[in-house]
């Protein structure tokens, strides 16, 4: 990316969405020192941007007004228009030379539209206030929200963000510095709560932003149980009021002196000054995950229900992470679960044994653990430990083995999930030769066959396309062409791009690379007709050349798992 003077960084969201934009936000300081970085957000998370670095402005957008306002109608609306005019206007005024959204929604792709930034990555409006994604970085995310292709994604919604601005020199964990007013907090709650003994201070989030993604009050006392009795742990439970029945709950289960609740106490700098007074931390998918993180204190985490690990989990080095394996997890986030069977997956006693281990040993031990299925079922969980590729990308390394899933051995997914990591890090950010070691004379396993002849049906219709393209652009040169064959030839590619379509819906591992196609077929603009038809040639072009390699990586890395595994 060329030199920059004025970051815009767009991130209305919530508090753990802010803290996984910090090692984009200061990987654009690193290497743009002398850019002014602004944030804009929502005023009610405004105050997580005080212990971000990198931030030079933090711009609060007053939501709640705005919503209020549209609610009293009449005069309403029109003082809503005012106070929006107005942040348009002063944000214009900043002359921003690079923005990113990383908020998907429609309100703030029209924002940007209107600010008029010369280089803008994420979402942001065409004239007629369609959406429409800059790079390919927010693309891909897009394309891996669909849910039937979320299991074949392996690549940490921060990495997607950071590559989407172009950062390289990016810290490898979020960031955020307790403020001084908060300093001592975490010391002083635990002298004051009778605290003071030798065990490990264990905290606990108990509460999930979903009911679906929250483990059960008595297995959460179970665990207190465990480490309190065994390990004379110091165990704090943290929330937000609206928790505290959840609290409640699991002290009527199982209560000690050694037990203590901070829910509803905390400020968000308190919060992060008792996280990194702790060892550790046994939490779901949460903001306080990602506030433990970015202190430096690791979490031992549960990705139930609707939760990925492999998008949203611990940015850190040296995190643990349990992902429940059953055939509906992840569930679409969605839609409710009347029966979470996969909380059943994970018992107090497995919890317990993976918080020793952690309190244990250092993060260049815990790399080299490996439990033995005895000790932990990889049909019924998979255990990973968090660490950092050869790029420098988050990789979730899975330390009890691999099992079978929905049918299909574990190596068929982590195939699919190693070939798509290397063929986007090769496409859009340049790493990699793009290239794959050949198959040579071995013959893949018989479930991977499906795949493969998909790949090949998905490269046949390309080749079909490009040859009704060809037509195409001779029909619409030659002014004399018949109405009719336009018509015709028109119709024959959509039905090319139906069946293409319908391949991605019918094979969950090729809908990424299919919704890819779709988006940026979708993101064309102009209405020359002789240029809309080469550059749809243009993307048939690279939909065949992904097809081909992500065939040639898949049988790579399916080989390389098939040997791994025979050794």
């Amino acid at each position: 990316m060329a030199k920059v003077n004025r970051i815009l960084i767009v991130a209305i969201t919530r508090l753990g969405d802010m803290l996984q934009a910090s090692p984009t936000i200061m990987g654009l300081k690193r290497e743009h020192p002398e850019a002014k970085l602004t944030v804009l957000i929502e005023s009610n998370f405004a105050a997580v941007c005080d212990g971000i670095p990198g931030i030079d402005e933090v711009y609060p957008l007053n939501l709640s007004m705005v919503c209020q306002c549209l609610a009293r109608e009449g005069a309403g609306i029109v003082d809503a228009y005012k106070y929006l005019d107005g942040v348009i206007e002063e944000l214009k005024g900043r002359n921003f030379d690079f923005c990113l959204n990383m908020s998907s929604s429609g309100y703030t792709a029209l924002l940007l539209k209107m600010l008029n930034v010369k280089d803008m990555r994420g979402w942001v409006s065409d004239d007629e206030g369609h959406r429409l994604i800059m790079d390919p970085w927010s693309m891909l995310f897009s394309a891996f929200v669909y849910h039937s292709n979320r299991d074949y994604n392996s690549i940490n919604l921060v990495d997607i963000f950071r590559c989407a601005a172009g950062v390289t020199q990016h810290p490898k964990s979020l960031m955020y510095r307790v403020p001084e007013a908060a300093d001592q907090f975490g010391e002083t709650f635990l002298i004051e709560n009778g605290l003071t003994g030798e065990g490990p201070v264990v905290t606990i989030q108990a509460g999930a932003s979903q009911g679906k993604r929250q483990w059960s009050p008595p297995k959460f006392a179970q665990i207190a149980k465990l480490l309190v009795e065994r390990l004379n742990a110091r165990v704090i439970f943290t929330g937000s009021a609206s928790e505290e029945k959840i609290v409640n709950a699991i002290f009527q289960s199982y209560s000690h002196p050694q037990m203590v609740s901070a829910v509803g106490k905390t400020d968000l700098g308190q919060l992060a000054s008792l996280l990194r007074r702790s060892n550790v931390l046994i939490t779901g998918d949460t903001g306080t995950m990602h506030l433990s993180v970015a202190v430096g204190t690791p979490v031992v985490a549960l990705f139930l229900a609707s939760a990925l690990c492999f998008e949203t989990g611990p940015y850190s080095e040296g995190n643990i992470v349990l992902q429940p394996q059953i055939s509906c997890n992840p569930c679409n986030p969605n839609l409710p679960c009347s029966r979470p069977d996969c909380h059943n997956q994970i018992s107090p006693e497995l919890l317990f044994s993976l918080v020793e281990k952690r309190l244990a040993l250092s993060t260049p031990d815990l790399l080299k653990l490996r439990l033995s299925p005895k000790e932990t079922d990889p049909r019924e969980v998979a255990v990973f430990v968090t660490t950092f590729d050869e790029d420098n990308f988050l990789f979730f390394q899975q330390i009890n083995g691999r099992s079978a899933r929905n049918g299909l051995p574990g190596d068929y997914f982590d195939s699919a999930r190693s070939a798509y990591r290397s063929l986007w890090k090769g496409e859009f950010a340049r790493i990699g030769n793009g290239t794959a070691a050949p198959a040579g004379e071995r013959e893949l396993p018989v479930y991977s066959q499906p795949v493969i002849s998909a790949l090949r049906g998905v490269v046949a219709l390309t080749e079909h396309g490009k040859e009704l393209l060809g037509k195409l652009e001779s029909l619409i040169r030659d002014v004399s062409s018949p109405p009719r064959l336009l018509g015709e030839t028109t119709v024959a590619l959509a039905e090319v791009e139906r069946q293409v379509e319908s391949i991605g819906l019918s094979n969950g591992m090729l809908g990424a690379i299919i919704r890819m196609f779709i988006m940026e077929k979708e993101n064309m603009r102009g209405d020359d007709p002789l240029v809309l038809a080469q550059e749809t040639k243009g993307l048939y072009d690279t939909l065949s050349r992904r097809c081909r390699l992500f065939e040639s990586l898949f049988e790579h890395h399916t080989f390389n798992n098939l040997s791994a595994d025979l050794s």
